[in-house]
């Protein structure tokens, strides 16, 4: 089975559409998205239209949460707030049913877990060996795919006792799985990467060749940016796409 995994699209319709197209020689046998479909970007109907016409199984980010609850704005920036109230407005009501109904955790062939930010709590930032324990501690699967932070990477957890292991992968990688390890991957942010590299983010996982890629495509970022200025959303927000933070 080939499965291509999705993070932090983040309305960005234009690297959306660059990434799957990408993929779309790569014999995908299942895609899944870990939230964060909307927020931030311009896009937010087209993004989960294409997600729901791919038939990908989804859990919720907490920017897709944010546009159904607005008390989970509360606690964003105050960009990043404006960006979600628009969202809010724009999004079509079968899209805001579809986001409502998306769950904090899935498993998948029950052999991979799907989570937003960690396996133990969906708001959580894995950005370190310490962090990526707790989705260990809590992940009853081999694999466990994880977003949220924008950055592309990968904890291997030996069995040993030890802290888990650190990858950074912000250029991509290519790796084969030991059948030994258990892994937390980050396939990096589609629509919006802050891992220093400004390309959109993906990762595809073929559990037959027990092999993992992190995969980066580069995609029209001027056009994306104007997309998002011409809606008035705050200029930190598209600015940001150039640098890859």
């Amino acid at each position: 089975m080939r499965y291509a995994v999705l993070s932090d699209i983040h309305s960005n319709l234009v690297a959306l559409q660059a990434v799957l197209a990408e993929l779309a020689d790569a014999q995908i046998d299942r895609y899944l998205c870990l939230g964060d479909i909307v927020g931030y970007g311009a896009r937010p109907n087209q993004c989960c239209d294409l997600i729901r016409e791919l038939g990908a199984i989804c859990v919720r980010g907490n920017h897709d949460e944010a546009a159904v609850d607005p008390a989970k704005a509360e606690w964003f920036t105050a960009p990043a707030r404006a960006c979600i109230l628009w969202t809010r407005e724009q999004l079509r009501s079968d899209n805001l049913a579809f986001l409502a109904e998306l769950p904090a955790l899935r498993v998948v062939d029950e052999a991979i877990s799907m989570c937003h930010g960690s396996v133990s709590d969906p708001d959580l930032y894995t950005v370190t060996p310490d962090d990526a324990a707790l989705s260990f501690a809590a992940m009853e699967t081999p694999i466990a795919f994880f977003g949220h932070t924008h950055y592309a990477e990968w904890f291997v957890d030996n069995g040993d006792g030890q802290p888990p292991v650190e990858w950074p992968s912000p250029s991509g990688a290519t790796w084969q799985l030991s059948p030994n390890a258990r892994y937390l991957v980050n396939p990096g942010a589609v629509g919006q990467p802050r891992d220093g590299n400004e390309l959109a983010s993906y990762a595809i996982y073929d559990s037959d060749a027990c092999e993992m890629v992190i995969g980066r495509v580069a995609y029209d970022i001027a056009k994306s940016a104007t997309q998002m200025q011409e809606a008035g959303l705050p200029e930190a927000m598209y600015a940001r796409l150039w640098l890859g933070v």
